[in-house]
């Protein structure tokens, strides 16, 4: 009995030993096939993270190819419209060019006309005075005649002194005549010369106009090439700033690239790590006999085996951290890239603008202000007096308008049209203008019985001597003399009027008051600004 329970229980050892070794078995054979589909979900994992990476990869150069297309598009459309303003300011300056020179053509021709139909207007009047001067001649000469016929009829009939006397009436008629004829020959002469003098004239005044039309294609042709020259210093600066672009670009991809390395070369070192802790896996399950040691080798390689799955997911999260972080600055960058590439777009487009309108001001002021450079008169203090109350006596009168050149009354009436021009050009209130005071004070007109018999018109001029420093002292904006002097015209104009209309009510009536003008002689640069 004793020997069959020991069998019994020998043999339950035995099952209980191949029972162990059996579980030992498919212990081993399990973790095999966990460590076997551990290492295909790594590589899965992996496979699937290297295709990812592709894809973005490939994204981001798709995207970046993209931008760039996008840029070089919008840099050729800038070009594109920079071509075609300088196409279409050439297409105006050449429209302006061909208006100016029909413009300068019709009118020499119709001054040519004017001066032809002047010409004949004084030819014909001069043959009308031939002709008449002729015909009176031979109504002289008839009258003549027929008193020679009648006085010959008498000859017989008188004496012989008679007879000499009409003698030498004939020969005085005939030296009368010859002197007409040589005054008429003499006239001839002033006439041919004047034509010559006139000719003269016109062949100075062609050569004067070629010299203008070539000064003036001298400055267009220079300012054509300043346009190209900034044009070409403005594509320059674009092309500069690309440069520097393209050149910062380039700095950051090395610097992710480096970045990317560093992480690459750390989930190396994990998977070297992960490799070890698989053989030091193997080399025990060999060598181990007892079941006690292979738990407590199970237990320590699955307790690394999740230390170090913990690690990876650390560092792959940290991977898809920097990742982000790397996609997010790349993001950041390229906004303030295209930012700055529109704002260098607008700067570019402002600094053409300012550009093209100092070109039309340039032009402006070639057109409107002349070339020659302006001597600044000085003017001094002056005090005139015009005694406009003696009255005329009719004979004087009427030779004083008999005798009045009509030079100065064209150039008086010339004045007074440009005067009023400028007057209404320039509409504005003489208020603002604080260096031009005109002022105009009129005096209490006293009662008839105590009005002096006598009053005297008096026209101040209150000048102060400006020279070219002192006037750019005074204005900070330093204008051209070319205002300066248009408006000290204008002032002098306005004198000029003003002694013509209160010098023409006081000849009618003496017992008239009369105002006093008190012109200063300040630039009046704020009068006519549009000049």
């Amino acid at each position: 009995m004793e020997s069959e329970l020991v069998l019994n229980l020998r043999r339950q050892l035995r099952e209980a030993e191949e029972e162990r070794m059996k579980a030992a078995q498919y212990g081993l054979l399990l973790l095999e096939s966990q460590s076997e589909l551990q290492n295909q979900l790594d590589k899965m994992r992996s496979e699937i993270m290297t295709t990812t990476e592709n894809y973005e990869q490939e994204k981001f150069t798709l995207h970046r190819e993209v931008e760039l297309k996008n840029r070089m598009l919008e840099s050729l459309n800038s070009e594109c419209d920079a071509i075609r303003q300088q196409q279409r300011l050439q297409l105006d300056t050449l429209e302006e060019q061909l208006s100016r020179s029909h413009g300068q053509e019709v009118n020499e021709l119709k001054n040519k006309i004017e001066k032809l139909k002047a010409e004949l207007d004084e030819a014909r009047l001069s043959e009308k005075q031939l002709k008449h001067k002729v015909e009176h001649q031979k109504e002289i000469l008839s009258a003549k005649s027929e008193e020679l016929r009648i006085m010959s009829e008498r000859v017989h009939e008188t004496m012989s002194s008679e007879m000499l006397s009409l003698q030498i009436e004939i020969t005085e008629l005939e030296s009368v005549k010859a002197s007409l004829e040589e005054r008429m020959n003499e006239l001839q002469y002033r006439q041919e010369q004047l034509e010559l003098i006139n000719n003269n004239l016109q062949h100075q005044l062609e050569c004067l106009q070629g010299e203008k039309e070539d000064r003036e294609k001298e400055v267009v042709s220079y300012f054509n090439a300043l346009e190209l020259q900034i044009a070409t210093l403005l594509q320059m600066k674009g092309s500069q700033t690309e440069f520097e672009q393209l050149e910062r670009l380039q700095a950051m991809l090395e610097q992710k690239n480096g970045e990317v390395e560093n992480l690459l070369v750390k989930i190396k070192q994990l998977e070297k790590f992960k490799n070890l802790y698989e053989n030091m896996e193997s080399k025990p399950s060999n060598s181990s006999c007892t079941p006690e040691d292979n738990t407590y080798y199970i237990d320590l390689l699955q307790m690394k085996l999740e230390n170090s799955n913990k690690e990876i997911e650390k560092v792959r999260d940290e991977l898809s951290l920097q990742r982000m972080k790397a996609l997010y600055e790349s993001q950041r960058v390229l906004e303030v890239e295209r930012k700055l590439f529109a704002n260098e777009r607008h700067l570019q487009l402002f600094q053409s603008e300012n550009m093209n309108l100092r070109v039309k001001l340039d032009e402006l002021q070639m057109k409107y202000e002349p070339e020659e450079p302006v001597e600044i008169p000085v003017h001094k203090k002056k005090c005139e007096k015009l005694p406009l109350d003696v009255p005329l006596s009719k004979d004087e009168a009427s030779a004083s308008t008999v005798l009045e050149d009509p030079s100065n009354l064209t150039s008086d009436s010339e004045t007074n049209s440009s005067a009023s021009n400028l007057g209404g050009e320039n509409q504005r209130p003489s208020e603002n203008s604080g260096n031009s005071a005109v002022t105009l004070s009129l005096p209490k007109t006293p009662p008839v019985d105590e009005q002096p018999l006598k009053e005297k018109k008096c026209v101040k001029i209150i000048g102060i001597t400006s020279s070219p420093k002192v006037l750019l002292e005074r204005d900070g904006n330093a204008a051209n003399p070319s205002r300066l002097l248009a408006a000290e015209s204008k002032l002098q104009t306005e004198a000029k009027e003003g002694k013509d209309t209160a010098s023409k009510p006081e000849r009618k009536t003496l017992k008239k008051t009369y105002t006093t003008l008190y012109v200063s002689s300040k630039p009046t640069q704020t009068q006519c600004p549009q000049q």
